[in-house]
């Protein structure tokens, strides 16, 4: 595989290439000067390459690019939004036609251009499997390219350097491979060329990194990352909706956990128009705002505005064998506790696995939510054990170990946990994993574990939206077995008999759950416990 490298042109030069028809001088501008040359020169490039035969074009896969980076351009000026989403379409068709030649390509340039395509294009389709063999494929035929071990070629390639980089390390996030991305972010960060016309892989890969800091509750880590992106010149505005959006999400969900709403509701208003440009990152904006509504907004909103994000991209039916569907059910989870759903969270705990670590810190509040200390701290404790989990995860568990126990009346231990959960924050000013807390709880484990409060000012806005429930007082955990015996269709008898009591004493019990469900008959207490969510349906 061999190819020539040229010395980029100036302006100038630039100008005279495109006018004299000169396709290898433009292709090497094109790759020195990436996203400038289709920035300034849209015009001159449309006209010039819609003399090319198509046939020609498809044999040079850079000026393919050129010319759909050309027509967003002036798509972009005219104010057409339809046609600044086909050119990413046509993008997407082209890099999909590209795969079945790749082989067949003989310059280096063509190959990483036509590849990087292929690989965004399988990843626009979910179809991660592929994007990432393409991506590694690739790399190695990088590495086999002659002088790719010399100083100077060793770093990054000749044209868009860390790009193939950058995008094989989205693939890698969005599939759950959180390793492979950030080893694969951090070198497209060091491949990435000098400003302000080669850096633009290590913009794309520091706003990801910050992301997914942010995720799993890496605050000082995202923060960090959020700084270095501002010292980047930006992508040019007609291109950044394609390639940017992470940043954004990234910065409201760290304003979320330190207790800032303002900051984070303003920044997912403006999130709403880059949205559409970015599906792939879709089930990290349902994150985002479910962690929102979750706190500060109204949780059933923030369901439905979930389930109208799943509508947009095509994604309604709930899957947990995704990494990206993991990521939102986690979202929808949080605000059913919030929302008075907990025994839906049950449910759907058990409708895939109770014991995946991906569920646990939602379902041990759902416990909690329902009086089930005794359950809350199994789950709890046993997921702190059982796997290795993200920082937030392994935070929120503790807070919930810490209530349970204070619930239980075992103070040491509540202060224990407490404690332990302090010492998991990111930064001191990491709140949200307490804002599931009754006011009243937090204040006394504060008072127990000695700190003054953690909320900014001593106090945050928080609007749980929790459905009114009904109880004078809660469900024992002997009424609790019996309300579901009841639900099943079992009499006062067939329960005594199943739980080897006395009639007398189940019926006593019946007469307990009537009471405090504010009901007179079966039927009633029935439905009562199935809208409280008491039991699953």
């Amino acid at each position: 595989m061999t190819w020539t490298l040229h010395a980029p042109l100036t302006r100038e030069e630039t100008l005279l290439s495109v006018r004299a028809g000169d396709l290898d001088a433009l292709e090497c501008t094109f790759d020195a000067q990436w996203y400038d040359l289709p920035d300034q020169f849209a015009d001159e490039v449309m006209r010039m390459l819609g003399d090319v035969p198509p046939d020609v074009l498809e044999r040079r896969p850079r000026l393919t690019h050129l010319a759909l980076l050309a027509q967003r351009r002036q798509a972009y000026a005219r104010g057409d939004d339809d046609a600044v989403s086909r050119s990413f379409q046509l993008y997407v068709r082209a890099g999909l036609r590209s795969v079945r030649r790749l082989d067949r390509l003989s310059r280096l340039p063509d190959t990483l251009c036509a590849g990087t395509a292929a690989v965004v294009a399988h990843r626009s389709r979910r179809d991660y499997a592929s994007s990432e063999r393409v991506g590694a494929w690739l790399d190695a035929r990088a590495q086999d390219a002659p002088h790719a071990a010399l100083p100077w070629a060793a770093i990054r390639p000749a044209a868009r350097p860390g790009w193939l980089s950058a995008q094989r390390g989205i693939t890698a996030m969005l599939s759950g491979a959180d390793d492979a991305a950030a080893t694969l972010f951090s070198r497209a960060a060091e491949e990435a060329g000098d400003r302000p016309s080669a850096h633009y892989a290590r913009v794309t890969a520091t706003a990801h990194l910050a992301l997914l800091g942010a995720y799993r509750g890496h605050h000082r880590l995202a923060w960090r990352h959020l700084e270095r992106l501002a010292d980047e010149p930006p992508f040019p505005d007609w291109v950044a909706s394609a390639h940017m959006g992470a940043d954004a999400l990234a910065s409201a969900q760290l304003a979320i956990d330190e207790g800032d709403p303002e900051t984070a509701r303003a920044i997912l208003a403006g999130y709403e128009a880059l949205a559409p440009h970015r599906p792939d990152l879709w089930a990290f904006h349902a994150h985002v705002l479910a962690c929102y509504h979750a706190h500060y907004g109204d949780p059933l909103r923030g369901l439905r505005e979930i389930d109208e994000l799943r509508l947009l991209h095509g994604v309604v039916g709930r899957e947990s064998d995704t990494f990206l569907g993991r990521v939102a059910l986690r979202g929808e989870a949080k605000l059913l506790v919030r929302a008075g759903g907990a025994g839906r969270v049950l449910q759907l705990a058990h409708e895939h696995d109770p014991n995946d670590e991906w569920l646990s810190t939602h379902h041990a509040w759902a416990h909690l939510v329902l009086g089930e200390t005794v359950e809350a701290i199994s789950l709890a404790s046993s997921a702190l054990r059982r796997a290795p989990l993200s920082p937030n995860d392994a935070l929120g568990l503790h807070v919930v170990n810490a209530v349970a126990h204070l619930r239980a009346g075992r103070e040491d231990k509540a202060r224990t946990w407490f404690q332990r959960a302090l010492r998991l924050r990111a930064t001191p000013r990491q709140v949200a994993p307490f804002l599931g807390m009754r006011p009243e709880e937090r204040e006394t484990l504060e008072r127990l574990a000695g700190v003054s409060s953690l909320l900014p000012g001593g106090s945050t806005v928080v609007d749980h939206n929790v459905l009114g429930v009904a109880l004078a007082e809660r469900l024992s955990p002997r009424e609790r077995v019996v309300l579901e015996a009841l639900c099943e269709g079992c009499t006062a008898e067939q329960a005594a008999e199943r739980f080897s009591v006395s009639i007398n004493t189940v019926r006593t019990q019946i007469r307990h759950i009537y009471r405090k469900l504010g009901v007179t008959s079966r039927r009633e207490a029935v439905a009562a416990a199935r809208e409280l969510g008491l039991v699953a349906a």
